[in-house]
């Protein structure tokens, strides 16, 4: 019996023992879970308030009002911290002229965190991010617009420095004006002198953010562009590159060896007009030579026209010019196609009406009149006849002048009544070969400008009063900026 006693009280002693480790080990785990449900409840608690105060920032920072409040909500484990110079944001314009880069904005962010064991809810910069584990994630985006060829960039500075626990409320106040950065005539570039405005012109403009957040802005910019878009680690930045993408219409006479840009030209054939009006400065325009050239890897062209000696002097005081002729040739080569260089050509051009034409301006001075997307005006396949030099030596391009060319054959399909194959003494008109040539560049591509004889010799062009326009069709893509529209923005944050 007394065995049987101590047995039993044994049981009871080892039963209790079993039954109390495992509520301490529920205890233990629930209270783990429930400290894990806390603080996610917590963390989603500060998204929310943080998108919330994202939105009244954006309301104050940008005008619309000029105090706003947010209740942040209790921070049950954690901390809410305004910084004014945490991050920065830069915006560059490089290549504008002669490898320059122009600093058009640099200025801090600044910040407001909330921060946890291991995890951070911040707003910066317009939009909210969440830092955990190594990693960021956006919770509402940046202000940072981009649109077509417009980039839109209100910056939203925080200016201000507080901290808070517990049930914390914000109040949010504008410091000062809206600050316009871009476009802006009152600040130039430092070496042209040319003002801060739009169309922004030449080279290519970015935007560099210094960020604990740098690879969620890197992300961002990658789903708002296809601009190139790049992470420096060891710098915490990220940088999104666009490549300016000029008006196409009017354009300025370049110097001797400039150039037109073009681009984001749709492919085909998308030039739809392309003339130029070209005006003597002093001298003589006899023995002109002028032309517009392309050259891009394995391929080249080039349009030239010419102005016989004799005629240039007191054109548009002869009382019939009317006599005398011009000459134009257009040059192709790629270096992909068997036939070599293909050459068009026309020395018989009256010069006084059609597409190629001199003219008299109301003062009297002569100009040269090209339309190169004319119809007017044929040119034969399988010669030259322009005297002068040339921008590009094509008889160095594995091709004699003298030879008789093969046939060469325009297959951009459906365009300009393709396919087309041309023989030895074939014609056609200027603006099916302009548009056909100009179809195998792209989609961006230079047209440069060179005349003689000589460097300048006794001619002369008035580059400011000589100029044209080119049109085309545009690519649809977003690696591109033409507009630029940049504000800076500044709030301060008190935190009650």
């Amino acid at each position: 019996m007394t065995n049987r006693a101590q047995s039993s009280n044994i049981g009871f002693i080892l039963l209790l023992a079993l039954t109390i480790t495992g509520a301490g080990v529920i205890v233990a785990v629930g209270s783990s879970a429930l400290e894990d449900v806390q603080e996610q409840t917590s963390l989603s608690r500060a998204e929310h308030s943080m998108t919330l105060l994202d939105a009244r920032v954006a309301t104050v920072g940008l005008g619309e009002n000029s105090v706003q409040t947010v209740r942040l909500g209790r921070a049950d484990s954690g901390d809410y911290t305004v910084e004014s110079e945490t991050g920065w944001l830069r915006i560059e314009h490089q290549n504008y002229t002669a490898n320059e880069r122009e600093t058009i904005y640099n200025a801090s962010l600044g910040s407001i965190t909330y921060q946890t064991a291991g995890t951070e809810v911040t707003y910066q910069g317009g939009g909210v991010w969440r830092h955990q584990d190594g990693g960021t994630s956006m919770v509402s985006p940046p202000e940072f617009h981009y649109r077509g060829t417009t980039l839109t960039l209100p910056v939203l500075r925080i200016r201000s420095n507080d901290a808070a626990t517990g049930d914390a409320t914000a109040r949010i106040q504008r410091e000062g004006e809206i600050v316009r950065v871009f476009p802006n005539e009152a600040e130039s570039y430092d070496v042209t002198g040319e003002p801060y405005v739009n169309p922004i012109r030449d080279g290519t403009a970015s935007v560099t953010v210094h960020s604990r957040y740098y690879k969620g802005w890197a992300d961002y910019f990658r789903t708002r562009t296809s601009g190139n878009v790049s992470v420096d680690d060891g710098n915490r930045t990220a940088t999104v590159v666009l490549e300016t993408a000029d008006i196409a219409g009017p354009f300025e006479f370049p110097e001797k060896g400039g150039e037109v840009p073009v681009r984001r030209v749709q492919s085909g054939h998308s030039i739809t007009d392309f003339e130029t009006s070209i005006k003597k400065d002093s001298g003589t325009f006899n023995n002109l030579y002028v032309s517009f050239y392309i050259e891009e890897g394995d391929k080249a062209y080039e349009a030239a026209v010419e102005v016989p000696n004799g005629i240039g002097n007191n054109y548009c005081q002869d009382g019939d010019p009317g006599s005398e002729e011009l000459t134009m040739d257009v040059y192709y080569y790629d270096d992909g196609t068997p036939e070599g260089v293909h050459r068009w050509s026309n020395d018989s051009i009256p010069s006084d009406s059609g597409d190629v034409q001199l003219d008299c301006t109301e003062d009297d001075d002569t100009v040269i009149r090209i339309d190169f997307t004319g119809t007017e005006q044929n040119l034969t396949y399988g010669g030259s006849n322009v005297g002068e030099e040339t921008a590009i030596d094509w008889d160095d391009r594995n091709d004699s002048a003298t030879a008789k060319p093969d046939p060469t054959t325009f297959a951009h399909t459906d365009d300009d009544g393709e396919n087309t194959t041309y023989t030895y003494g074939d014609k056609q008109n200027i603006r099916i070969l302009t548009r056909h040539y100009f179809a195998t560049f792209g989609p961006d591509f230079e047209i440069r400008v060179f005349h003689g004889p000589g460097d300048r010799g006794t001619t002369q062009i008035d580059t400011s009063g000589s100029g044209g326009t080119l049109r085309y069709e545009r690519a649809s893509g977003g690696a591109y900026i033409t507009y630029l529209h940049v504000t800076e923005n500044n709030v301060s944050v008190e935190l009650n």
